[in-house]
């Protein structure tokens, strides 16, 4: 039996790693292909590369109960993106399965207590930070802001933000682990050993989003869109920039976008969590401002070594990322695409916040918003 597992196992990821060759250029420049410009006539190529234009046409695909609509953004430089979303989608609650719910579920329970064994829960820091929910109905990637309601829409106080966190969509490096959930092997999340632990395999540097994570990023672009931001804040991570660019769409060429290494997730040993060098993903989102990142390469996460960012230090990041630079914003409501326990640490051990569904981990792709104030004691 043990032979078998191990089969399987080794069987998924040598096709993970041919997906992911595939996955990483369909998402990198080639996907920005120029095939949606080949069948044009060359005046309206001209025409059309003079200046950014965004096509969309209305189609059916393979189901006849639903509508696709492709939307193709033609640069000043020729290149062409293309991006179709499904409207009318099957129940969302399919998006995610019943051990990534499960494994939210666990590891609310299990990361809280390890924030409380390492004292990370009872630290006073010089500015408190108070977060308050901002709607009373919340539900999988919709506790989001009601604007019927003008309390919660306005951040009257200098020191109140609007913040509108998302977690990105399943990546390649979640679909491995809920495998070997479903195969019932447990993971050692600590160990460099990929017997025991197959985020540190070499393969999973940067992981993009398999095809369930686009969907359930474009599931959440309606709702995104109701949304108001001011800016937008990603990770340098791929995952995180493809859900940004998939969920929130239509705020891409209204508000600035920039890059920020306070919001990615903990560095050192899982190679899912080291990024690529910035002038790569410069080339393939050149539209991003990536000027708050020091390094090209990924010196943060090259410290660590064979060892996992420790909590406490993960929450001096996540402070100085809040007090020191969202804070500093002029940008009241903003937009923040980053990762899972990244988030749970922020709502538990580096904001005040009471409120559970925002404190409980949040499923891939989901979004939640609050109230952020800043209170110096």
């Amino acid at each position: 039996m043990l032979h078998n597992i191990m089969l399987i196992v080794g069987t998924v990821v040598y096709k993970h790693s041919a997906v992911y060759a595939f996955s990483y250029c369909s998402r990198s420049s080639s996907r920005r292909y120029s095939a949606g410009i080949l069948s044009l006539s060359s005046s309206t190529k001209e025409t059309l590369v003079s200046s950014d234009t965004t096509i969309t046409t209305i189609g059916k695909p393979s189901s006849s109960s639903t509508n696709e609509i492709c939307e193709t953004t033609i640069s000043s430089g020729g290149k062409a993106e293309v991006l179709c979303t499904v409207s009318n989608e099957d129940d969302r609650s399919s998006l995610w399965s019943d051990v990534a719910i499960n494994a939210a579920k666990q590891f609310t329970i299990s990361q809280r207590q390890k924030l409380k064994d390492m004292g990370a829960l009872d630290i006073k820091r010089p500015i408190r930070i108070i977060g308050t929910p901002v709607t009373d109905n919340c539900g999988s990637g919709d506790c989001v802001i009601d604007y019927d309601d003008i309390d919660s829409k306005k951040a009257t106080s200098t020191n109140t933000k609007i913040i509108h966190f998302q977690r990105h969509g399943q990546g390649y490096h979640n679909l491995i682990c809920d495998m070997w959930r479903e195969l019932e092997r447990p993971i050692d999340f600590d160990s460099p050993d990929p017997n025991l632990n197959p985020v540190v395999r070499p393969e999973f540097l940067d992981p993009p989003l398999t095809n369930l994570g686009e969907k359930q990023c474009r599931s959440q672009r309606d709702l995104c869109a109701t949304l108001e931001p001011e800016l937008m804040i990603v990770s340098p991570m791929l995952r995180c920039i493809q859900t940004a660019k998939l969920s929130f769409r239509d705020h891409v060429s209204t508000v600035p976008w920039v890059s920020h290494e306070g919001c990615r997730e903990e560095l050192g040993l899982l190679v899912g969590n080291k990024r690529r060098p910035i002038n790569e993903i410069k080339e393939d989102y050149p539209e991003i401002d990536f000027s708050p990142i020091k390094h090209n390469e990924d010196v943060l996460w090259d410290e660590y070594g064979e060892r996992r960012e420790t909590l406490l230090e993960k929450s001096d990041r996540i402070y100085d990322f809040l007090t020191n630079f969202v804070r500093d914003r002029q940008e009241k409501e903003i937009g923040i695409v980053c990762h899972s326990a990244y988030l749970f640490t922020l709502m538990n051990a580096v904001m005040d916040i009471s409120d559970e569904e925002l404190r409980s981990w949040f499923l891939t792709s989901e979004v939640r918003s609050l109230k952020m104030t800043f209170v110096e004691d």
